[in-house]
């Protein structure tokens, strides 16, 4: 089968994240493939449309291109987009529309997503983040002074969300003796209210998907009803949390835990407190591959292209209803 590879090149730093994410993959893809020699960009595209005529699967990561319909008219041979990353919310739709195959690591990015958000909630039940931040001295470093944890057996921990992630965690949850508790996006489908949750649960995960009508949901009201110690893992979307409540709750309650991988603005503000909070930890959005394991989600692709080389089906691939659900 005809193929090329499609992306942006990022004008910062002139970084091409088809090398980073496909890296010694772009030869195996030359070897079992039919490989477009150039790599296909907004600026070239309309010098290499007419080599692409016989074009029919496209490899893809991060950045994209964001073709026009008119565009995508005129490679009448396409087939398969293949997308070594996550979401494609924001570009598959024209596709989809039009009969091609849009495919997607969304699942293997979620392995590092949910192996962080495990770390998190295993170390909240040992009451790591409590115990670091107060162990300031010898008295209060000292093993019988210092906070412990409420344990990693026989508590709950609720995840908030049902998505890949979800189910990613879910699974690695499983190895544990806790309580795991699933808090359906859309209050239909809950049996458990997000009140009851974040009121019984050690550590409480967000992974709502990132719909306006979950901005916000996330107050101060749940915040305070929170377990002693207990600690809150965002790996979802920051605007889902109303950050001043949150602040406002985790000042009076120093108790409790906030570990911020997403805000809302992304990176907040200088000046915000949530920079100085003790008690709220934020990282820069490194839930999700990195290093080494972006190459899981091109090996996701490529192998996603032998089944499709094959006449098999796929094992990836997603459609309107699933892209208009996604974050």
């Amino acid at each position: 089968m005809k193929t090329a590879f499609f992306n942006r090149v990022d004008p910062v730093g002139n970084t091409d994240m088809v090398d980073q994410v496909y890296a010694d993959r772009q030869q195996l893809v030359a070897e079992i493939s039919d490989l477009y020699p150039v790599l296909v960009t907004p600026d070239n595209f309309e010098d290499e449309v007419g080599n692409l005529q016989d074009l029919e699967v496209v490899f893809c990561t991060w950045r994209m291109l964001d073709l026009t319909e008119e565009q995508i008219d005129r490679l009448p041979n396409l087939k398969a987009i293949l997308y070594a990353a996550g979401s494609v919310k924001n570009f598959a739709v024209p596709y989809l529309e039009r009969g091609i195959k849009v495919c997607s690591a969304i699942e293997a990015n979620g392995v590092p997503v949910a192996e962080l958000a495990l770390a998190q909630v295993l170390l909240a039940g040992a009451g790591f983040w409590r115990n670091s931040r107060e162990c300031v001295d010898h008295d209060s470093t000292f093993m019988g002074n210092n906070h412990r944890g409420h344990g990693n057996y026989d508590n709950r921990v609720s995840i908030l969300g049902n998505g890949t992630i979800s189910n990613h965690l879910q699974a690695l949850l499983a190895h544990h003796k806790l309580e795991v508790v699933v808090v359906p996006s859309r209050e239909s489908n809950r049996t458990v209210s997000l009140e009851e949750a974040f009121s019984t649960s050690v550590a409480v995960v967000n992974l709502f998907p990132d719909r306006d009508d979950n901005v916000g949901v996330f107050d101060g009201k749940l915040f305070g009803s929170m377990l002693d110690s207990a600690t809150f893992i965002n790996v979802g979307r920051g605007r889902q949390v109303n950050e001043p409540e949150l602040i406002q709750v985790m000042k009076e309650r120093p108790d409790l835990t906030a570990l911020l991988d997403v805000q809302h603005p992304e990176p907040p503000v200088d000046g915000s407190e949530l920079y100085t909070v003790p008690n709220i930890l934020l990282s820069g959005h490194i839930a999700g591959s990195k290093g080494t394991e972006l190459r899981r989600m091109a090996d996701y692709m490529v192998d996603e292209y032998k089944r499709l080389a094959a006449g098999e089906a796929l094992k990836h691939e997603v459609d309107l209803e699933t892209v208009r659900s996604m974050a």
